[in-house]
């Protein structure tokens, strides 16, 4: 995959996270990853050990993770692709 195509999913995903931060109460915590990577630093500061993650492609298709829990904190998820 070019990484001019990574760009564009990021974009799509990012604008995807906009329209569901319109339409989601407190509690939710929406991450946008600016550049390509296989691992995603997320500071969510949702003050939880065990934060639901879920993560999706720029078609809306619900995608696998790797969330690393033994680094995580009640503010912090390390997400592996």
């Amino acid at each position: 995959m070019s990484e001019l195509t990574l760009e564009q999913i990021i974009d799509a995903v990012n604008h995807n996270a906009d329209l569901l931060e319109k339409h989601l109460s407190e509690g939710v915590y929406v991450h946008r990853q600016e550049k390509p990577s296989c691992v995603w630093l997320v500071n969510h500061s949702l003050g939880s050990l065990r934060p639901l993650i879920e993560t999706y492609d720029s078609n809306g298709n619900r995608i696998g993770h790797c969330a690393n829990r033994a680094s995580q904190t009640f503010d912090f998820t390390e997400i592996t692709f």
